[in-house]
């Protein structure tokens, strides 16, 4: 129950401090509303039958009726505001406060984090629920307010006209607290149950709906029939376990809404004021018409409360989530730490080992390789080798397992993985175009946009021919899915904009993992040339399956099965006549004695 009362106080500070006004008025909001009601629903109704009831003159129900219509005119006017104006802006508030908190978390947690199915499913299910929770937790403070309210000034009433109908009405709240409860554990098991099946069929979805698949979804449509039926099979297994409990489901819902509801209170309770008022002569019939018609409303009020902590309890195990993938403490820091030196320095692995979690094999063994300032290394090998893996340690994405990566004479642990990563430009394999302006996908960060800087960025990445055709040029929006005049660039442009932003950092290690795989064979040759001279003093490490593009590094790094088999020269190796030779004569070897000129 602390915990649950936690979860529900955290939400509240959140909320609180975003939009204060707008929650104590959403407090308020609850008890006037139930406020008005009681006014005219009860004493309102009352006045006119006792008036009815005892030949009272018309006049006096007529001015009672009156009043209440002036009270009811006058509190309109702010709750239009607030329904229809304030609540539009200050909502929207509320989910952003915890959206960017957990955003921000994202952006720090270890990448490790996503390798993990357990940990990624509670992620999803955190940031799928973020809104959700709020919502929940609104309605059941409003529920509270009103709840209170209506026991407040129902229960007064009822303590003086006829105070036995509080027993059945606390009989109904007991019988449905205990059912309220049970419904609710059974609606968060099966929440979580379906969780992973809602992913799978949501990302079916998007591969139909994405540009990204269009063309091949379009080119193979057997690969569409086959999403379609692992859509059609993940929806099945939803509608499974909700047919496992919907039996449950509904015989205590019809429990909970019949039983207790229609039978407790509007057969027994009614039975009991008719007996009162006509045999006993005990209550007046005006008050017997108010008490059996207020009867509900009390109900409501304290099924409200005995319901708050069954919902409070719903909602702290979708809080739990959203708090524990909040309260998540990175092993890697990134703004703890010392700074990195200035200047290039020497970069040293060793006798590094490294596995993807406690099961899983090692996918790099015992890596040594030390790295002069300046020097152009090219790590070259079959896939699944583990040169994107030793990049990834290189940028403390990942720790090792074992062994150790200095750099100027220190252990990388010991920098600040913020200061350390902005001294490293990197272009991934796998690199991201985002839907902003064109600048911004070259700058990727805070800094303030030296246009000059970004156009000759752009220019080493051999971009510069396509940016003088973009009317809007450097504010032209890349991708068109949030704006009509939006580019959607080809795989080789997209790639010289990724390959801009190393270019535009001001970075001592450039990191390069298939820089030119989407490029053309003259794209390529010139941002070799490009490389050489931005690249000057910087420590280079490249990449890829294109030996053509590693040929002229000071050093190639052979790797097979996660260790170094071959390290020299594009010369020496292919002297050696191992399997970097084997490589070369099988992918490459038509790049011997071509002049790319000539092309």
């Amino acid at each position: 129950m602390k915990k649950v009362w936690k979860n529900q106080l955290f939400l509240w500070k959140l909320c609180f401090k975003t939009c204060p006004g707008y929650m104590i008025y959403f407090l308020y909001d609850g008890f006037r509303y139930q406020g008005i009601i009681f006014l005219e629903h009860v004493l309102g109704i009352r006045y006119v039958l006792h008036c009815a009831e005892y030949n009272e003159p018309f006049w006096k129900a007529l001015l009672f009726i009156g009043i209440i219509l002036i009270v009811n005119m006058i509190q309109i006017v702010p709750d239009g505001l607030f329904i229809h104006g304030w609540s539009f802006k200050c909502k929207p508030k509320l989910y952003q406060a915890l959206k960017e908190k957990m955003y921000a978390k994202a952006a720090e947690i270890d990448l490790s984090c996503y390798d993990d199915p357990d940990y990624y499913n509670d992620f999803v299910l955190a940031v799928a629920e973020a809104e959700s929770s709020i919502d929940r937790f609104l309605a059941m403070c409003k529920s509270i307010m009103e709840a209170l309210t209506i026991i407040f000034t129902t229960g007064v009433f009822y303590l003086v006209t006829n105070a036995t109908g509080i027993i059945f009405v606390t009989a109904s709240l007991i019988l449905r607290f205990i059912i309220a409860k049970k419904i609710n554990k059974l609606n968060y098991d099966v929440r979580l149950k379906v969780n992973p099946l809602e992913r799978k069929r949501n990302y079916v979805s998007r591969v139909f709906y994405l540009n990204d698949y269009a063309k091949e979804l379009r080119l193979h449509p057997a690969v569409g029939d086959s999403l379609e039926k692992e859509f059609d099979e993940a929806n099945d297994d939803i509608v499974k376990e909700q047919e496992k409990v919907g039996g449950k489901r509904s015989f205590l819902t019809f429990t909970r809404d019949y039983v207790i509801g229609d039978f407790i209170m509007d057969g027994l309770y009614i039975t009991y004021l008719v007996f009162q008022a006509a045999v006993l002569h005990t209550i007046d019939y005006s008050n017997a018409v108010v008490l059996f018609n207020r009867t509900g409303s009390l109900r409501r009020g304290m099924a409200g409360i005995a319901e708050v902590f069954p919902q409070a309890q719903e909602n702290s195990l979708y809080i739990d989530k959203i708090r524990a993938f909040l309260d998540y403490e990175p092993v890697i820091k990134p703004h703890e730490g010392m700074e990195v030196p200035k200047g290039n320095g020497e970069l040293v692995i060793n006798n590094v080992s490294f596995a993807y979690g406690e099961k899983a094999g090692e996918t790099l063994k015992n890596i040594s390789l030390r790295v002069s300032p300046g020097e152009k290394i090219a790590i070259v090998g079959y896939n699944g080798a583990g040169k994107t893996t030793l990049i990834k340690l290189l940028m403390r994405l990942y720790d090792p397992t074992s062994g150790s990566i200095t750099y100027h004479g220190r252990n990388i642990r010991d920098y600040s993985p913020y200061d350390y990563r902005r001294r490293i430009g990197v272009v991934f394999q796998d690199y991201q175009m985002y839907g902003a302006s064109l600048a911004e996908n070259v700058v990727m960060s805070d800094e303030a946009e030296d246009r000059e800087l970004i156009l000759s960025a752009l220019e080493k990445a051999g971009f510069a021919k396509r940016l003088k055709k973009l009317p809007k040029g450097l504010d032209t929006q890349v991708t068109a899915e949030f704006d009509k005049d939006g580019v959607n660039f080809s795989g080789g442009e997209s790639q010289k904009i990724a390959i801009s932003r190393a270019f535009f950092k001001d970075a001592n290690i450039l990191i390069m993992d298939e820089p030119s795989s989407a490029l053309d064979p003259i794209a390529e040759y010139e941002l070799n040339k490009a490389m050489e001279s931005a690249a000057e003093g910087k420590t280079v490490f490249y990449i890829s399956h294109r030996l053509s593009t590693t040929r002229d590094a000071d050093r190639i790094i052979m790797l097979e099965n996660g260790r170094i088999v071959e390290e020299g020269t594009h010369e020496s190796l292919l002297a050696l006549g191992g399997k970097y030779a084997g490589m070369w004569k099988v992918q490459a070897g038509r790049y011997e004695g071509a002049d790319i000129k000539a092309v």
